[in-house]
């Protein structure tokens, strides 16, 4: 294969690799930290604290400057606005990329065959991989206790005051969101004590029976962590459709003002609307670049003209897709995701049951 070839095919896997991560985050991110944990399973159990302390620095990015503002002492630096340190402290805070994808992992492990070898590399450091987890979790339950529990909470206690909002477009999307964030809080609670008692220095101080009866409430946590999810993605959609259904009914008062005495709408009423169908507001690309309002019919003469030569390229990850449909895909994704391991599991037991009735039988 020639060079030109194997740059070419490179360039599609970046491609894809890209689209996938924007239309199917949850997925993508999945297939990555698995293969990487295959491959990679040995050299986690060897060097597990390596590890810990690498996945753990992201979280004390995140978490210093916020204890520091807790003191009241104000930061103008973030690591959030550094370039690529940046990107992955805001991994962190989302789930779909670190967070949940780890938890998804660890909960497959318990309804795949574990005779398989590559099940059985990801069942040697399925402690590891708990406790790597706790990172990006942790992250994002600060995040959604200190900005969104309190507010979400307000849905329930003051309902009226909550919807005098004019940012909550919907009553539905508004209490499906709202519930799901509440919820949050007890996904935390039944997750903090597994986290912990996932560390050797615990576990062992723990009787075994205890400990496994306590691992067991692992299955209300991933039940939770489904319908949290699927209230976010949906919550946010309904919310997001109420505005877009609303917009053309605002279009319509703005354009059609009150005008004064001199036959002339108020002041930014005109360029409202010109901003809701669409349209530039005269002037504004003219100044923006410094320069005089040229005469009417010449503002494409302004428009610099097309380079000359072979059009740019489009690639994969150049396709468009809309919020509404990355929406669905995550919610399709959630589904064909827990649904597969809830037949999973319910198969290996009955297959367990099955056995231990032949073995009692025999």
């Amino acid at each position: 294969m020639t060079l030109y070839k194997k740059g070419f095919m490179i360039k599609i896997l970046m491609d894809l690799l890209v689209f996938f991560r924007t239309v199917a985050p949850l997925l993508t991110s999945l297939l990555i930290f698995t293969l990487f944990f295959i491959v990679f399973a040995s050299s986690v159990k060897k060097h597990s604290k390596v590890y810990y302390t690498v996945f753990s620095i992201p979280f004390f990015m995140y978490l210093i400057p916020v204890i520091i503002g807790w003191c009241g002492i104000e930061m103008t630096f973030s690591f959030i606005r550094v370039p690529v340190v940046g990107e992955i402290v805001r991994d962190y805070i989302h789930m779909g990329s670190l967070g949940h994808p780890l938890l998804i992992i660890i909960m497959y492990m318990g309804a795949l065959n574990v005779r398989n070898p590559h099940v059985k590399k990801l069942m040697s450091i399925r402690k590891e991989i708990s406790i790597i987890s706790g990172f990006p979790v942790l992250t994002h339950s600060i995040v959604r206790v200190m900005n969104n529990f309190m507010p979400s909470l307000k849905f329930f206690t003051d309902n009226a005051e909550y919807m005098d909002n004019p940012r909550v477009t919907s009553a539905l999307g508004a209490g499906i969101s709202s519930f799901s964030l509440v919820l949050g809080i007890v996904l935390l609670v039944l997750f903090i004590p597994l986290w912990v008692t996932s560390f050797d220095s615990v576990r062992k101080r723990m009787n075994a029976v205890k400990w496994k009866q306590l691992q067991r409430w692992s299955y209300a946590l991933y039940a939770l962590m489904f319908i949290h999810a699927i209230g976010i993605q949906a919550g946010g959609m309904i919310s997001r459709n109420a505005a877009v259904a609303n917009q053309p009914q605002r279009t319509e008062i703005v354009a059609g003002a009150p005008q004064n005495a001199q036959g002339e709408r108020p002041a930014g009423a005109s360029t409202e609307a010109a901003g809701n169908r669409g349209e530039r507001p005269s002037g504004q690309s003219e100044a923006r670049q410094g320069g005089a309002p040229s005469a009417a019919g010449n503002t494409a003469s302004a428009q610099p003209a097309p380079p000359r030569g072979r059009a740019p390229s489009v690639g994969i990850a150049d396709i468009k897709v809309t919020p509404n449909t990355r929406q669905y895909i995550s919610i399709a994704s959630l589904i064909l995701i827990y649904g597969s391991y809830l037949f999973l599991r319910v198969r290996k037991a009955r297959n367990n049951a099955k056995k231990k009735a032949e073995r009692q039988s025999a």
